[in-house]
């Protein structure tokens, strides 16, 4: 577990996918409602591309093992805000 705030969190992850998506050309309306593993035009190597970029944002280490925009026990895509609770929970400072 990680001591940040979770609006911080979730701006970061919107900012990410944002620039991600303006490469790729495709237009995408975010907030913190938004699932990003169901926005159009982006795929889940898109969203491991996200977590990279956070983790070098936030100066974190997300585990290998933790896909944070899905969650396995309620095959569901996570919120944003979600996705967010979910790094905090399970990401550690970077070395």
């Amino acid at each position: 577990m990680i001591d940040i705030s979770q609006e911080l969190v979730e701006e970061k992850i919107a900012e990410v996918i944002k620039e991600i998506a303006d490469t790729l050309e495709i237009e995408v309306s975010i907030d913190s409602a938004s699932c990003p593993g169901l926005l159009p035009g982006i795929t889940s190597q898109v969203l491991v591309t996200v977590m990279g970029r956070l983790e070098k944002k936030l100066d974190i280490i997300i585990p290998d093992d933790c896909y944070v925009f899905y969650d396995k026990k309620e095959q569901k895509q996570l919120d944003i805000k979600m996705s967010a609770e979910k790094l905090i929970k399970h990401a550690k400072y970077g070395k």
